[in-house]
């Protein structure tokens, strides 16, 4: 009986480390997902509606009078998509200030 067991774990063991690698390899794309927009989205969105309202983005300093800016289909309210807006003009920022 022990036996049998030890033959089962030992051919499980190559698919636990197979799964294992797998959730390790998708680390990386949540880490590249928690942007400075991501991170002002998760803490903007207070109702976790998927928008960020007016409301909600009053006593952000980040997106003082710049609102409408963002909100390019005019709905009143921002979407992941449209924050995602401020990571590029913070990598062209970035880009603009490395060029001599």
């Amino acid at each position: 009986m022990q036996r049998n067991i030890l033959i089962a774990i030992a051919l499980a063991a190559p698919f636990s480390a197979s799964a294992q690698g797998d959730r390790m390899q998708k680390r990386p794309q949540a880490a590249s997902e928690s942007t400075i927009s991501a991170k002002l989205f998760g803490r903007l969105d207070r109702n976790n509606d998927g928008f960020v309202t007016r409301d909600e983005a009053k006593d952000a300093t980040e997106l003082q009078g710049r609102f409408a800016e963002l909100d390019k289909n005019n709905d009143g309210k921002i979407s992941e998509a449209e924050m995602r807006a401020l990571d590029g003009e913070r990598s062209a920022a970035g880009a603009s200030k490395a060029k001599p």
